[in-house]
């Protein structure tokens, strides 16, 4: 089941220079040996193409203000919102017409073609 953490939520902590949020306390479904770190970029106005992945589970950092769907809910993302995607969780992004939409995809394993097409 898809889970989304707000940045917005979290409570913010002064620590020696700097302040820090815990946004989200992860745990996973399995045992974890590798990871894959992916900066995405989403074109003004335009979006990425449904799919799901069979094996790994995906966490999206979002970078800049953009919308995701997972399987049917629409989310509206703000910068450094945290979204864990399961296997068999259909997801996309889409991009404002404003500006283009980044996110940070990390991939727990790295399996580098675990990635199946839906219809959009």
């Amino acid at each position: 089941m898809v889970r989304l953490y707000r940045a917005a939520d979290a409570k913010e902590m002064a620590r020696a220079g700097y302040s820090a949020k815990y946004i989200a306390d992860i745990k996973f479904r399995r045992k974890i040996n590798d990871s894959g770190f992916i900066l995405v970029t989403i074109p003004a106005g335009t979006g990425t193409v449904p799919h799901i992945h069979s094996e790994l589970e995906e966490v999206f950092v979002a970078l800049s203000p953009l919308e995701m769907v997972v399987s049917d809910t629409t989310f509206q993302l703000d910068v450094g919102d945290v979204v864990l995607a399961e296997p068999g969780e259909s997801h996309s992004f889409s991009a404002y017409s404003s500006s283009d939409g980044q996110v940070l995809a990390i991939k727990f394993p790295n399996l580098k073609n675990d990635k199946k097409q839906q219809n959009p």
